[in-house]
């Protein structure tokens, strides 16, 4: 995950509403969000080459945990180095642990840097290793856009698109009775589109890509394409979770809901 959009507040109707952007290399084989751990009882898409998830809900408890890419903290890029473990075990690692302690017993020197959300109705956290240091801090009600460096409000992207999303943050009243894409997530779906529309975001190999751009696209040697693959949506409050996927982010009408 690249992008993860926040809107947490524990006073409203629906507490937690989230925009989560997946960027990955085009050749990554990978399954739509399903039920794909026979031992574990949550709902996610899965990497197909590690196993893991970069967004996982536990529909039962209203709970959901999502994985983005961090930086080390001595300035290496992110793919360099090997690690004993995979981050896309994080998310369903933390979410068998209570939330106040969802990395209880880890040993973070096994992955690569990461920034892992834990949200539900009730809290919105964030867990960060840099290969150095483990940080943990509580979102504060309101819109927050993560990315790969982390709760960073200077990042081109937080800057350009926060009050956007702060604006039209959706609220359904009655979750439990909201279905339809528009009805639950409101104007997010429409600003989504129109973000895989506009100039994208690059790797940063060049100059003609817009670092403000939520949705990537770039063109790397070999023929190999990094890009967003996919977009999820989700809205929680305390006894329902409703899950939105498309891996078409352009087509307004890709959209289709998750059954939880």
């Amino acid at each position: 995950m690249c992008t993860v959009i926040v809107g947490f507040d524990p006073d409203a109707d629906t507490p937690l509403v989230v925009a989560a952007i997946r960027d990955e290399m085009r050749d990554r084989p990978w399954d739509g969000p399903g039920r794909h751990w026979e031992d574990r009882p949550f709902v996610g898409g899965r990497d197909r080459r590690a196993g893991g998830t970069w967004l996982a809900v536990d529909p039962a408890r209203s709970r959901a945990c999502a994985l983005l890419n961090g930086w080390p903290w001595d300035g290496r890029m992110p793919w360099e180095g090997t690690y004993p473990a995979s981050r896309g075990e994080l998310p369903l690692r933390a979410l068998e642990r209570p939330a106040r302690d969802p990395l209880h017993g880890e040993d973070p020197t096994l992955y690569a840097p990461f920034h892992l959300l834990d949200a539900g109705a009730h809290h919105a956290h964030l867990y960060s290793w840099d290969g150095r240091c483990l940080d943990s801090r509580q979102l504060g009600a309101g819109v927050s856009i993560l990315v790969n460096t982390g709760l960073d409000p200077a990042d081109p992207r937080a800057v350009r698109h926060t009050p956007e999303f702060a604006r039209t943050r959706p609220d359904p009243a009655r979750l439990a009775d909201a279905h339809g894409v528009e009805e639950v997530w409101g104007q997010w779906p429409e600003l989504i589109t129109r973000a895989a529309r506009d100039t994208p975001r690059s790797a940063g190999l060049d100059e003609t890509g817009d670092p403000t751009g939520l949705i990537a696209h770039a063109d790397l040697p070999d023929g190999q394409v990094w890009a967003t693959g996919s977009v999820t949506l989700l809205a929680v409050d305390r006894d329902t979770v409703r899950y939105a996927f498309t891996d078409a982010p352009a087509d307004p009408g890709a959209w289709r809901t998750i059954d939880l």
